[in-house]
């Protein structure tokens, strides 16, 4: 555990990795049976409806206010601008996309975002108002933003009881979550286990070479992702009067996004031979985005500071008239 944590994003990476390294060296020896493969191999909707769970405990019913509006105002701009990048690669280059990037791989990555960078950002640049908009940022952790906006612009043929089904262990989590503290620390310490068994069985299907291809264009769809947070700074801060440079946090691509693809695959299986190429780019684009975003989000809060410095002699000096 604590080698994971020194890697970034690394209770994704490093248990993809490994089980890419095995398939690699030994490409059957996962699929021996029983227990193995159902938990190593074939354990990702299972672990995926956990995750959904362990994501809906977090996400606070009494949160109101500035909080929920701050929450979802980025939500639905992330979701409605990452949305139309896709549907927009769609539209001009097919299925296929360019560079290496598929407009599936763009509808997986760019509606998310990485909730834990977000939170540790909102202790030196936010306030409370801040933190409490993590829960309505909740709401699209795991597929269930992707299979949304994917869904209404018709770019997978994903079958409403599918989304519902994705939905129902989140508004689980949430009801439970609310009623029961002690389950949501439960879930909250939970986390990192199921995310870490979900990522290898993810990185079971695939094999070194996956990882190779995935590479260019993975730190391509990141950079990709960290100029939509420019322009999502840009448009929140509209709709603010105390200005944040947090609106930036939102071109990160979350770390867990790498389980997406196989869930929507899992629902439109004409999707299903881009699921590895597709999870290793975004977890490619994951790290690029939590390296580079904080000096993104401190370069705007510079901006900010040195604004508000430049203004506050001229509210002192229409005080003292």
């Amino acid at each position: 555990m604590n080698f994971m944590k020194k890697v970034p994003g690394g209770q994704i990476i490093v248990p993809m990795l490994l089980a890419m390294i095995i398939n690699t060296a030994f490409p059957t020896f996962l699929g021996i049976g029983g227990p193995t493969t159902a938990l190593f191999q074939k354990g990702t909707q299972t672990l995926m409806g956990l995750f959904l769970i362990i994501c809906g405990s977090s996400i606070k019913i009494k949160e109101a206010g500035m909080p929920l509006y701050k929450g979802t105002l980025m939500l639905v701009m992330k979701l409605a601008l990452g949305g139309a990048i896709g549907w927009l690669a769609s539209y001009l280059f097919g299925a296929y996309g360019i560079l290496g990037l598929t407009p599936f791989v763009l509808f997986c990555a760019l509606p998310s975002n990485n909730s834990s960078l977000y939170v540790a950002l909102c202790g030196e640049y936010g306030d409370a108002t801040d933190m409490g908009a993590v829960s309505m940022l909740a709401l699209k952790n795991g597929p269930f933003g992707s299979m949304l906006v994917m869904g209404m612009s018709g770019a997978a043929h994903i079958p409403v009881t599918d989304i519902i089904g994705t939905l129902i262990p989140i508004l689980i989590g949430v009801i439970w979550g609310n009623l029961d503290e002690n389950f949501r620390t439960l879930c909250s310490k939970s986390q990192p286990i199921v995310v870490i068994f979900q990522s290898f069985a993810i990185g079971a299907s695939s094999s070194l070479l996956t990882l190779w291809d995935a590479g260019l264009s993975g730190i391509l769809l990141g950079f990709i992702s960290l100029a939509l947070g420019l322009i999502i700074q840009f448009l929140y801060n509209l709709f603010l009067k105390k200005k944040s440079p947090l609106g930036v946090s939102m071109g990160t691509v979350a770390a867990n996004s790498a389980l997406t693809p196989s869930v929507i695959a899992s629902a439109d299986p004409t999707f299903q031979s881009m699921v590895p190429v597709a999870a290793a780019q975004c977890a490619t684009a994951s790290v690029v985005t939590m390296i580079i975003c904080p000096f993104l989000v401190n370069f705007f809060n510079k901006r900010i500071l040195k604004k508000q410095g430049a203004e506050q002699p001229l509210e002192e000096a229409a005080a003292s008239k």
